[in-house]
Order: C-alpha cells, then structure tokens, then sequence
C-alpha cells in the first residue's frame, strides 16, 4: 500500500509545475507515493512538459476547465478515493492537494 497519494492541479503553469514536480522527486524521505497531474484544458505546454521530463507521475489531461475542485476530485478518484466514504483497498494510506 503506498502512504500517499499527490493530485497536482495544473492550469497553464508549466514553469511552476516543473519546479514543482522537480520539488517533489528530491523531497521523497521515507514515503512511499504517487503523484497525479490533473491538467484543466491548459492551452500551454504543460502536458508535454510532464509527458517528456516526469515520464513516472500520471498525468490526465481534461479536456473541460472544470475549476479546482473538479480536477482534485478526478485526480482523487484516479488514485481510488470513490467519495461518500469509498476507498479502493490499493489506495493510499493519505492523499495531500498540491498547488503548483
């Protein structure tokens, strides 16, 4: 079972994301962790950017702009949080919202 679970929303903040993604990879410490990045329809080279340098965090590109809480909630239910007190058993232990 993995301890966490990051979701990353990203809104056309490539630079950002890359510092923050870089931030993550040499801040592991002992825990076991997933990251998700959960694009809101950027327009910028966000996704290609996560694509080409972070080839081991999930990215999902949504192709609606549904605002902050629609993509922590896709990127939450990725790693198996299903809501109203569902979990999948292979999710993780915690789950931490990240901004970029």
């Amino acid at each position: 079972m993995l301890d966490l679970g990051i979701v990353i929303v990203n809104w056309n903040t490539s630079d950002l994301l890359k510092k923050c993604l870089e931030t993550v990879r040499a801040s592991q410490g002992d825990l076991s962790f997933k990251v998700v990045v959960v694009d809101n329809a950027s327009t910028d080279d966000s996704a290609e950017m996560v694509r080409e340098h972070f080839p081991d965090v999930e990215l999902i590109v949504s192709e609606t702009n549904g605002g902050y809480s629609y993509a922590n909630n896709i990127g939450l239910r990725w790693l198996g949080y299903r809501g109203a007190g569902e979990v999948d058993p292979d999710a993780p232990r915690y789950a931490l919202l990240l901004n970029p």
